[in-house]
């Protein structure tokens, strides 16, 4: 009944499923800082964190690898 009601208001099937949380380790390319985060994994297997920048404004260059 709850998914018919989602389904009316334009919410498509892969916003329904639960997401999955992941540790993410993130390490900058220019300054060396790393960070730990939290991320959501996607249906289609991207993770997102919320990261935007570094301590030394880099915004583009980054090592992301899922922690197990």
């Amino acid at each position: 009944m709850r998914s018919d009601t989602l389904a009316s208001q334009g919410v498509n099937e892969e916003m329904m499923l639960p997401s999955q949380r992941v540790k993410v380790h993130i390490r900058c390319k220019k300054c060396g800082e790393t960070f730990i985060l939290r991320g959501v994994r996607d249906a289609k297997g991207h993770i997102e964190t919320g990261f935007k920048r570094c301590l030394c404004d880099n915004e583009d260059e980054f090592d992301v690898e899922p922690l197990h």
